[in-house]
């Protein structure tokens, strides 16, 4: 099935909101500095959003920040469908990923997944529940930092970007109708950024039931940046600029000038940059292995299949892990129960031999 959401590129209707305040445009995120007295692996992080100059709704939300026993985590969302139908999908995206992340005791990988399920379906069921925010749906891009391990998770057009030894990595692909052309060599990049359907996602959270979650894993290095980012950042900034911005500044300094120098160039969308700063890297066995290829596309559904995939792509290690691949493993309740009723069977014959 083919999806499309189209966000559009000029201003949006008058607002209820036009008399907030301005920090309700603009939002910071407060530098993390915790040292590895807290944590093995020391992750400097800042982030910044502002609703640009020609919307009037902010429909992009972020979240960064440390998860206790987990990691740092990253989640940058791109809200869409309509006037504040948008900013009601990413919000939701945001906060729904991170609780059930919080919450989950899977493997990170297998976590991530759960996590990006429980957004999809909190959305989807809260649009059917209320009329006026049907259709809307929203981008999630998302990064773990487990130590010396980094997994960024990703659906639709928003970015994860990589800068290493003075260059920068595009860590994602975008899921919308202008990339699908470029990868079948249709279209340039140049001729991409201009087209006219350059606003159209194939993949979102909250359409359906089912989306496509792409999963990436990579080792980290002391000095390795990171940035998530909404297109209203990744269309209007080359990648050297950024590279350059990101290089340049503190996290919370380069979030803040990603921002402006998209503002200056009119920012016709939301604009949302997180950048993380790898200061130092902590090796520690990790509970799950990580499988050769360093990236998958898996279908996340309503149902545990698609997870169950993420959790054999990205195996747990110790004895219970070894236990389920066994071929009978699955048929372990009626193995127990059979032999229950075979223990039974032997206990009664002993009993009626002595009393006989």
């Amino acid at each position: 099935m083919w999806l499309a959401y189209t966000r559009p590129v000029q201003d949006d209707p008058p607002s209820r909101d036009t008399g907030a305040p301005p920090a309700a445009r603009r939002v910071k995120a407060a530098p993390d500095r915790r040292g590895a007295s807290e944590r093995g692996t020391r992750v400097e992080v800042g982030g910044a959003s502002d609703a640009g100059k020609v919307r009037v709704v902010n429909q992009d939300a972020f979240w960064v920040g440390e998860i206790p026993g987990k990691g740092t985590l990253a989640v940058v969302a791109d809200g869409m469908g309509g006037h504040q139908t948008g900013e009601v999908a990413s919000q939701q995206a945001v906060q729904t990923f991170r609780e059930s992340f919080d919450r989950s005791r899977a493997t990170p990988p297998a976590a991530m997944a759960r996590a990006s399920q429980a957004a999809n379906l909190e959305i989807y069921e809260y649009a059917l529940e209320h009329p006026e925010h049907r259709g809307m749906g929203t981008t999630l891009t998302t990064v773990l930092i487990d130590d010396q391990v980094a997994i960024v998770g990703h659906v639709g057009d928003s970015r994860a970007y990589l800068v290493r030894d003075g260059a920068i990595e595009q860590l994602t692909h975008d899921h919308s109708w202008v990339a699908d052309r470029v990868r079948q060599g249709l279209l340039t990049d140049d001729e991409a950024r201009r087209h006219r359907w350059r606003n159209v996602i194939t993949n979102a959270l909250g359409a359906t039931t089912a989306f496509k979650l792409d999963l990436h894993h990579f080792e980290l290095r002391e000095g390795d940046r990171l940035l998530l980012c909404s297109d209203g950042i990744s269309m209007l900034l080359s990648e050297l600029m950024m590279q350059q911005i990101i290089s340049d500044n503190t996290p919370q300094e380069a979030a803040e000038r990603l921002v402006e120098e998209a503002n200056d160039r009119g920012s016709p969308d939301n604009v949302t940059a997180v950048v993380l700063r790898i200061e130092a890297v902590s090796t520690r066995t990790k509970r799950y292995a990580l499988p050769e290829r360093d990236d998958a596309s898996i279908d996340i559904t309503d149902t545990m299949s698609g997870i169950r995939r993420v959790e054999d792509a990205f195996p747990s290690r110790g004895p219970l892990a070894t236990l389920r691949k066994q071929a009978w493993y699955p048929y372990r309740m009626w193995i127990v129960g059979s032999a229950y009723l075979l223990l039974l069977f032997v206990l009664f014959s002993f009993w009626r031999a002595a009393a006989a």
